[in-house]
């Protein structure tokens, strides 16, 4: 297979001075891209700025024959993602590939420990973080009709004992994706949205102590992520919607599927009838993976024209 480069392209990376987006931006920048480098500089749990990360980052880059900027702008507000959008365009004229990767982790413990503000700092630069740069960025990817996106999800989004906000932050990135990829689809633009669950040696994972930290940083560098990312944001991709676990060199696919259930008419059915079923909707032995929520509800038996269901809600 040839190369596959980024040339003529231009990347924003958020949350790129350190870790994951650093390996990230460097990827995408030694293979052509031009690429801003953004970073608030704050910590694991979104305290603080310091715009020597961004700034160093985008150096290193430099340093190493790439094109890149540096950019501070935080993605929690509309203002800030609208303006890194803005430092793109005015840098390089356009913005091919958005990696959503900043994120913190501000709460952890039990439930009942959780304030509100640390529940809004977690949502606030993960999910509203990524909602606000895709929405700055998708009118100019629509009217080229070209553009990559690429969320960055968690694990976590399977559900974490020491921690709420944080996994329903991440599941909000996997259902953006979701929603964004059904619309690029439905406007007929060359748009694709897709998403990965990074496995890897964080600052967050050095909270565990340094023999695990050593571990992961061993057998999960944050590097081994970075070709997946690499080829979702590149013009092959062809995939759309999707989610991937990514690590250590390896990835899958992960998918919400739904059984085949049971599919009664009876309208009027009682609690006792939805128990005698229950197996049968639980079971997993066969499914299928739904493209929308329309063609979810169009496994249930009835008459409703779903397809112009579809078409009046796009």
């Amino acid at each position: 297979m040839s190369e596959l480069r980024f040339d003529g392209r231009v990347a924003i990376v958020t949350g790129a001075g350190g870790g994951l987006g650093k390996a990230y931006a460097g990827l995408l920048a030694s293979r052509g891209a031009k690429v801003l480098v953004n970073d608030l500089g704050g910590q694991f749990n979104g305290a603080g700025s310091d715009a020597s990360y961004a700034e160093a980052a985008a150096a290193e880059i430099r340093a190493a024959g790439g094109i890149a900027e540096a950019n501070t702008d935080s993605v929690a507000t509309s203002a800030g993602a609208n303006a890194i959008i803005a430092d793109a365009i005015r840098r390089w004229g356009q913005v091919d590939i958005l990696v959503n990767n900043a994120g913190v982790v501000c709460a952890s413990g039990p439930l009942d420990t959780v304030s509100d503000e640390q529940w809004e700092t977690d949502m606030a630069v993960s999910a509203s973080g990524t909602f606000f740069t895709s929405r700055a960025v998708w009118a100019h990817m629509r009217d080229r009709n070209y553009g990559r996106i690429v969320n960055i999800a968690s694990g976590s989004w399977f559900g974490m004992g020491s921690g709420v906000p944080y996994p329903a932050a991440k599941g909000a990135c996997w259902a953006m994706t979701r929603g964004l990829a059904v619309a690029a689809q439905a406007q007929g633009k060359d748009i694709r949205v897709n998403c990965i669950m990074p496995i890897a040696g964080t600052r967050m994972t050095a909270l565990m102590g340094e023999a695990i930290a050593a571990i992961m940083n061993r057998d999960f560098p944050p590097h081994a992520v970075a070709p997946v990312v690499g080829l979702l944001a590149h013009e092959s991709a062809g995939c759309n919607g999707e989610m991937f676990t990514v690590g250590g060199g390896g990835f899958a696919r992960v998918f919400v599927g739904r059984s085949a259930g049971y599919n009664g008419t009876n309208k009027d059915w009682a609690i006792e009838d939805a128990a005698a079923n229950f197996d049968r909707a639980f079971a997993t032995d066969s499914y299928t993976i739904p493209n929308d929520s329309f063609d979810d509800a169009s496994q249930f038996p009835s008459d409703v024209p779903w397809d112009a269901f579809r078409q009046y809600i796009a």
